[in-house]
């Protein structure tokens, strides 16, 4: 190779995770021992305290650029929550809607102020079917190991809905 023939390119959309970038990451989660929970490369937020990261995830990605990795460790405070025993309820099937006879379904129930709240049918048995309305983490420490994907400017749809968009049609 000759010196003619080098030629220095800029990274076209290069920039850093701050306020208002929407940001794509891939991530893997692991359990305090070590295993891993869940994987995904496509998880996408608006950065700046809209509520589509907990506030130190936040914290700890700002000021990363793209490929960058980072770890997070999540007390039950500061991400899923502390197990809550009240939200674990059994309740003859008849009291149900159909969809509770199967594992796994998602279920809508309203608090005494009027708040829906997602359950999760995880028995049934005797015609009695338990749900629960913690989320499937609740109460456990978590670590988070993050690589940026992607950062780009928010649109401003994205800013008025204090969210991301991903698909191409929604950011008009």
């Amino acid at each position: 190779m000759n010196v003619q023939s080098l030629h220095f390119v800029r990274k076209s959309t290069y920039t850093k995770v701050s306020k208002d970038k929407v940001v794509q990451l891939k991530y893997a989660l692991f359990d305090n021992d070590d295993r891993i929970l869940e994987y995904r490369d496509d998880l996408t937020y608006l950065h700046g305290g809209y509520g589509g990261a907990f506030p130190k995830i936040e914290k700890s990605l700002e000021g990363l650029e793209i490929g960058m990795k980072c770890e997070v460790k999540l007390t039950p405070q500061e991400g899923f929550g502390v197990f809550n025993p009240f939200l674990v309820i059994t309740e003859p099937l008849t009291h149900l809607p159909p969809e509770a006879e199967q594992i796994g379904m998602l279920l809508d129930g309203e608090s005494p102020t009027g708040e829906v709240v997602k359950f999760m049918v995880t028995k049934v048995e005797n015609g009695m079917v338990t749900v629960d309305g913690n989320h499937p983490y609740a109460g456990k420490t978590v670590k988070f190991v993050f690589e940026v994907a992607d950062i780009r400017s928010a649109t401003p749809k994205e800013l008025e809905l204090g969210s991301a968009l991903k698909k191409k049609s929604q950011l008009i």
